[in-house]
């Protein structure tokens, strides 16, 4: 299981009525920023900022963060 994940991006893509190719062709990402949402690989906070500016949203909105067991001592 990722420790990131993009689904709240997906999901306001979704809300939006924006397709994966809406994206490349209307909104100008690259195909590898595409295929790093898809599959919830690492990103730079570059990256998130400029889909967050690009979206006007929070980076909530486009990413969060899965725990693992915070086993403390």
């Amino acid at each position: 299981m990722p420790m990131m994940t993009y689904e709240p991006f997906w999901r306001m893509m979704d809300e939006r009525r924006i397709s994966t190719y809406s994206l490349e062709v209307d909104y100008g990402l690259n195909k590898a920023l595409i295929h790093r949402l898809k599959h919830n690989k690492n990103m730079n906070l570059s990256s998130i900022d400029y889909i967050c500016e690009l979206f006007c949203c929070p980076v909530e909105d486009v990413v969060v963060h899965i725990r693992k067991n915070c086993g403390g001592s």
